[in-house]
């Protein structure tokens, strides 16, 4: 939007444009126009639009009680109270759909024409129940996105027109304490970012596709203003002569502003900046706005930019452009002087005036010459100051593409560490594999010779065990013989006694104790078992 200018643009300089004050919360979101008016209203006879779920609908949070429905909400999961605003949000961007719009206008109805959504109740709904509120009456879709965060009373505010809806605007109603009768009596208006006529916004800034008014700072859309008669001819008053002019009357206060030099001071301030579509939009809204003008300014700023706008069609540089449009802005300021110097001409001069008029003319010459000047210096430091930031930009990218070769080359070395620390390991666990085989192969010997040890010392135990046996029973028969032999000698003298023959008691005892001997062996073999049992390594 532009800034406002003419004979009042000095003592307006204070008077911020629409839509350049931001609101904390607002993170730069772009929000679109309201897609329906307050007012509308819709037919109930259409199917009702809701959830994909049995749950909840839009009519539901559209007409039920506050407090139910937040109850209802408290008990719902995140992700589908998510897909709930997500819907609302696919629902606003396709009201192109004739069905999809009287949708749309009926649930706007229902929420209007409610009369319990007081702040007082509004404090109980549920977050998501509140955002969907204001999207429905607002048709703003941007308070249902995830990346806009305004708190509740901020809400509750706007949802009451004690706000304004205009997020990047945010401010409270009406803006400035504006005592005018629109701002008081126009529900949601507001005077710093909405046009008088159409009670919209956009994010339009630096640009002649607003008009300020000079006296009140309220703001119109050209082609509103156009649209509703309020730009025209009529008369302006400069330097004490009155003169036919286009002018802008202002719907707040009826009051008059010029639009001439509002045109300059927008050029002046913004042409620079622009692109080319941006620069050929500019020169069409003037071109409309000075279509109909009768003075011989407008009429000749109006062909200069139909002008310019052929040109730029044809290829004609922005720059070059963007310098034709301020040069004729000049040379609007000289016509009137001019103008009366043709009117004198019919009568003699005297040679100071002369002199004067060739020392304005010249004076004007060199004005005209430095401001040329400055635009090609500033065009060569303009250019300069691009050289360089490419410079310092190829010098960055080389820096950056150093810093990447060598963290390139340390992931490199660090890969190559790792893989030698890998083979290391497998190396190692190689040669303790080799080791375990040894020790296992190992002690598959030991287990054989302990095995054979065994065996042998078995075998050695019970030969000298039956050796030992045999030695003890050979020492006893002999002991028994001699003791034999003994008592043979001493049988005469006991038979003639009358006692029983020994011979027949000792004979009996030998046979025991051969019998004794018999059985030996095997009782040493079960011994042996034993000692086996005992003494085998496993």
């Amino acid at each position: 939007m532009g800034t406002s200018s003419g004979s009042h643009f000095n003592n307006q300089s204070s008077m911020l444009p629409p839509r350049q004050q931001t609101w904390p919360g607002s993170g730069g979101l772009q929000t679109s126009l309201s897609l329906v008016s307050p007012d509308a209203c819709g037919s109930p006879n259409l199917q009702e639009r809701g959830s994909n779920s049995d749950q909840m609908s839009l009519r539901d949070v559209s007409r039920e009680r506050v407090e139910i429905i937040a109850e209802r909400m408290q008990n719902l999961p995140d992700d589908y109270l998510d897909k709930f605003k997500n819907e609302l949000r696919s629902f606003l961007e396709g009201l192109g759909d004739s069905q999809q719009r009287e949708e749309f206008l009926f649930l706007q109805k229902l929420v209007q024409s409610r009369g319990d959504l007081t702040e007082k109740t509004l404090v109980m709904a549920h977050r998501v129940q509140l955002e969907i509120l204001v999207s429905i009456k607002t048709g703003i879709q941007a308070f249902l996105h995830p990346s806009v965060s305004l708190s509740q009373a901020s809400l509750i505010d706007i949802f009451l027109y004690k706000r304004c809806r205009n997020i990047a605007c945010g401010s409270a109603l009406p803006a400035d304490e504006c005592t005018c009768e629109l701002c008081l009596k126009r529900n949601g208006f507001c005077n710093l970012c909405m046009c008088l006529i159409c009670n919209k916004f956009d994010f339009e800034v630096n640009t002649c596709r607003w008009i300020g008014c000079d006296f009140c700072s309220h703001w119109t859309h050209t082609d509103c203003a156009i649209r509703n008669g309020q730009i025209g001819m009529g008369p302006c008053v400069k330097n004490g002569l009155s003169s036919a002019e286009m002018l802008l009357r202002c719907r707040a206060c009826s009051r008059t502003s010029e639009l001439v030099g509002w045109v300059k001071d927008v050029f002046q301030h913004c042409a620079r900046s622009w692109d080319r579509n941006s620069l050929t939009r500019e020169l069409d809204f003037v071109s409309r706005i000075f279509r109909g003008s009768e003075d011989p300014r407008g009429r000749k700023l109006f062909w200069k930019c139909e002008e310019l706008i052929e040109k730029l069609k044809s290829g004609l540089g922005e720059p070059m452009a963007c310098k034709a449009i301020l040069m004729f802005f000049q040379e609007l300021e000289v016509d009137p002087l001019k103008n009366q110097e043709s009117e004198e001409a019919g009568r003699m001069i005297s040679p100071q005036e002369a002199f004067n008029s060739i020392a304005d003319v010249v004076q004007e010459a060199v004005r005209k010459m430095e401001m040329v000047a400055e635009e090609k210096m500033r065009m060569v430091k303009k250019a300069r100051v691009a050289v360089e930031a490419c410079e310092q930009e190829l010098k960055d990218k080389a820096r950056e593409v150093a810093a990447l070769k060598m963290e390139r080359q340390r992931k490199k070395i660090q890969i190559d560490e790792l893989e030698s620390i890998v083979r290391l390991k497998q190396a190692e666990a190689d040669m303790f594999e080799l080791r375990a085989n040894e020790a296992r192969r190992e002690a598959e010997r030991l287990q054989r010779i302990a095995l054979a040890k065994t065996k042998k010392s078995e075998e050695d135990y019970a030969s000298r065990y039956l050796k030992q046996r045999l030695d003890e029973a050979e020492a006893e028969k002999q002991y028994l013989f001699e003791k034999i032999k003994l008592q043979e000698s001493l049988r005469p003298t006991q038979s003639s006694a009358g006692t029983s023959d020994p011979s027949d008691m000792m004979y009996n005892k030998i046979q025991d104790l051969l019998k004794n001997m018999y059985t030996t062996p095997s009782n040493t073999a079960a011994q042996s078992g034993d000692l086996h049992s005992l003494g085998a390594i496993p």
